[in-house]
Formats: structure tokens, sequence, C-alpha cells
């Protein structure tokens, strides 16, 4: 076992978020290895919990830089989109991984891993309700959603690790800014329709938080990424300037839910939806 050296960095975020996108645009820089959902891993999985000593999380981030496992690195049988993005790697400087599953671990794993950072992305709630009963290996087509939106409790079947649902996605968002607040300069919250609407700069400050620099491969995939469409729901390539849709989500559902959010501390993740006759950058955001 060779010793580990990367900066860590963990890209968390509620399903249905555009931790896929985020996680392939960190991916497309040459010094990254990124691994995909390394704690839910059947390779992995149960290794790492709450009370892991930084010897063991050390352990565990050394085998999966090292680990050639499919699910990790999204090969093979195991890869869930058939257009799966591959780059070019040299002097690995960074090990990235992307997690929409066990939040719970990352106030452990910045508090004993000081070469570690977080990255939470936090995308409009409707739009993750909408994109989730619209996700086939995620949302039964026997459910319903009328009943499923708050509390996903067929989904999260009371497992810790399932973060699906309004409730689980208002305990994410707080425990991402609260985290934020206590570790400034190792967490670093971004919206995702900040990503959306401007990637190169966004992913700019994201790269500067984590010490890395933007190169030509970069600025291929999000001119890639963001210019056509593969119509995969667990794919990374559409046209995402195209945002904000409730498609399947009851007006009442998205009404309610802005309205609980109004004047709380989440308030900045609910985008404010279009009038008629005007266009996105028109409408003042809640």
């Amino acid at each position: 076992m060779t010793e580990f050296q990367p900066i860590i960095v963990g890209i968390h975020g509620a399903p249905r978020s555009g931790t896929s996108w985020l996680g392939q645009l960190f991916n497309s820089n040459e010094h990254v290895a990124y691994r995909y959902q390394p704690f839910f891993a059947h390779s992995f999985r149960e290794r790492v919990n709450s009370h892991t000593d930084s010897a063991g999380l050390q352990a565990f981030f050394t085998d999966l830089l090292e680990s050639r496992d499919e699910f990790l690195l999204q090969t093979g049988e195991k890869k869930l989109a058939r257009s799966t993005p591959s780059f070019k790697k040299s002097n690995i400087t960074h090990l990235v991984y992307k997690e929409v599953r066990f939040h719970h671990l990352l106030p452990h794993l910045l508090e004993s891993m000081p070469n570690m950072k977080a990255i939470g992305i936090v995308r409009d709630p409707r739009d993750v309700l909408a994109s989730w009963a619209n996700a086939p290996r995620e949302f039964d087509p026997m459910w319903s959603l009328e009943r499923e939106w708050r509390h996903a409790e067929r989904k999260n079947a009371g497992r810790e690790e399932n973060w699906y649902g309004f409730e689980r996605w208002k305990a994410l968002a707080r425990s991402l800014v609260e985290l934020e607040k206590q570790w400034p300069d190792r967490c670093l919250l971004v919206r995702y329709e900040d990503l959306v609407k401007n990637p190169r700069d966004t992913l700019g400050l994201l790269f500067d938080f984590c010490g890395l620099a933007s190169n030509e491969q970069v600025d291929d995939f999000i001119q890639d990424s963001t210019s056509r469409t593969d119509n995969e729901p667990y794919g990374v390539f559409r046209n995402h300037g195209e945002f904000g849709s409730t498609n399947g989500l009851d007006e009442c559902i998205a009404d309610l839910i802005a309205d609980e959010l109004r004047g709380t501390c989440l308030t900045r993740f609910v985008s404010a939806r279009p009038l008629e006759g005007m266009g996105n950058g028109d409408v003042p955001i809640l």
C-alpha cells in the first residue's frame, strides 16, 4: 500500500442535485482521480462510520485511490449512463468523489482529515423532487409523489444514509450551511442554478478553492456537456441552460415549499420562477 498524498475533495448533495455533472467537471481536470459514491459501493461499504479514526480514514482513501472497482470508476457493466466521458490523466494531485448518500459522515470526515475539502451543491428542492419523480432507478412508478414528496418514506426506508424527500433536503442544506460556517476554508457551497448559468466562472471558483487550475480539457467538457443532450437520466450531457422545470410536481406542493422556506436561511436556494412574458433574468429572487 502506497502512502496517500493527494488532496481529498468530497462533493456532497441531495440526490438529483447535479452531483454527477459537477463530479465529471472535476474529473475533466487531468490532475484529478475521480470516484463515484464510494460509501455506497459494495466493495467499500461499511468500512467507514462516524467513529473511524484518522488512520482508518487514511487507509480508506488510499485504497479508494488505488481501486479499479467498476462501480467507483463507472466503467463496464457497472456504469449507469451509456455516454460516460473519459479524460486524459497525469500527475494526480487530487482525489475527488461524489456522494448523494451518507452525508451524516461529512462532519466527521472534515474533523478527522485535515487534507480534505468539501463542496456542497444545493439545488432548488422543487426541481430536486421533480427530477427524482422522473428517475427510473430512484422512484417507483407505483408510488405517489403527492404522498412521498415530504418524507420519502418508501425510498428512505428509515435508513440514516438516505437523503430523499423535502425534509431530508432541508436537513442536508442546513447541515451544509453550518459546515461552511464552521470550516470556511475547507467547505464551500454552490447553487446548482449558478453552475448552470455560468459554469466556467463558477467552476473556476470551485477549482481555486480546491487548489486546481482549469485547462483546455476542462473547457472542452464544459462546452460538450452543456451543448447536447444524451436523454439519459444519469447522463451528464444535456442542455443545462434549460432548468427550473417542476414537471411532475403539483403546483400546490411547489408553492408550499417556497412559502415554507421563505425567510429562513435556506431561502437563497429557492429560485424565482419566470412570470408570463418574462425571462429568467427578469424575475426577482425570493
